[in-house]
């Protein structure tokens, strides 16, 4: 078979699949749903951009899913988002009358959604031939309706706008494709069993001789260095080191300041952490966190009835290589960032603010 015979038959067989996938999907007065995945297994990377100039890039990896700088996405809103693409249905078309008017709110107010998929080029009796990662979906997310009970959307290459929604959910869509990078954002900082921790660096700003450092020894012993003299201790309390080092399976920050403004980062950044954190994982990969304390903003008092000067509850934590600041809960922090004396046995109060005076 020459090289013409073999290029009219390949042509011939996409000619036919192109005429049966036709005839498949036309159907005689019915509204087309674009919008619906029928699997989303081959989905590999979501892209949404909204009019405010936010935007979010979600890819997977070994099934992970992953935002651009390499953090981790939440694996529940992912899968959130996957399922309305395979449930979302039409109601209906935007009537003539009230076109007008959604127009320009998705003009002003609406998400670009670009789904990519590893897709074939063609799927001939189940046979896939040239299969890549694709784009295979843009379309835009817009504002609910007047009832609440749906969501304007609009492919990208068409005119028509319709009213989407879920059969059996009372709601709209509109927020399940935000473009809001904090909204993906997985809340892990840690998640470390003791086994896999390597050195743990606490440092204090403002009582340096509660500084130390735990280093692992192997066969579950660890030798604590008070950070004064640099000397090794061996009457520590071995119960309060494990109990700390085992607190770092899983630690989670509270919410990201992604609005904070650059100069407010730097105002923080200019005075001395409250307390600098650094843990070294058996990879050798270090981790540095350093954490502010914040002004007592509401006012709130203290246990004995006096204002305090700083929140009692939150601190700023700046992560190295990380892009926005991040506030963190003392109750959480306590656990990995204990001081030196009470690592030695000695008793102080439930939080480390307490544990300082």
């Amino acid at each position: 078979m020459n090289k013409k015979t073999i290029l009219l038959l390949l042509i011939s067989i996409i000619i036919a699949a192109v005429a049966i996938f036709s005839l498949n999907n036309t159907k005689s007065g019915t509204i087309t749903n674009d919008f619906l995945l029928y699997d989303t297994a081959n989905v590999v990377q979501i892209f949404m951009a909204d009019k405010q100039g936010s935007k979010v890039n979600l890819t997977k990896k070994d099934n992970l899913w992953y935002l651009d700088n390499g953090e981790m996405a939440i694996g529940q809103n992912v899968e959130i988002l996957l399922n309305t693409l395979t449930l979302i249905e039409v109601k209906a078309p935007i009537s003539k009358s009230g076109r007008s008017s959604y127009v320009s709110m998705l003009a002003a107010n609406s998400t670009k959604v670009e789904i990519y998929e590893n897709a074939p080029l063609l799927n001939i009796g189940g046979i896939k031939i040239f299969t890549k990662k694709r784009k295979t979906k843009v379309f835009y997310v817009g504002t609910p309706t007047k009832n609440y009970k749906g969501t304007v959307m609009k492919m990208e290459d068409s005119d028509e706008l319709y009213i989407t929604y879920i059969p059996g959910f009372n709601g709209y869509l509109t927020e399940r494709f935000s473009a809001n990078y904090s909204d993906w954002l997985n809340h892990s900082i840690f998640k470390l069993p003791i086994k896999s921790i390597n050195k743990v660096k606490v440092e204090f700003g403002e009582t340096p001789e509660q500084s130390y450092t735990i280093n692992n020894i192997g066969n579950r012993n660890y030798d604590l260095i008070h950070a004064s003299d640099n000397n090794k201790i061996h009457n520590y309390d071995t119960t309060r080191v494990l109990e700390m080092l085992a607190s770092f399976r899983n630690i989670n920050f509270e919410s990201l300041l992604d609005n904070m403004s650059q100069s407010r980062q730097d105002s923080i950044l200019a005075i001395k952490p409250y307390i600098t954190l650094s843990v070294t994982d058996q990879a050798q990969q270090t981790k540095t966190i350093k954490l502010y304390r914040r002004n007592n903003f509401t006012n709130k008092p203290d246990f004995k009835g006096d204002v305090y000067d700083y929140d009692m509850d939150r601190m700023y934590a700046f992560i190295d290589g990380s892009e926005f600041p991040l506030t963190v809960q003392y109750f959480v922090f306590d656990n990995i960032t204990r001081p030196f004396d009470f690592l030695m046995g000695k008793n102080y109060g439930t939080n480390t603010l307490d544990q300082l005076q």
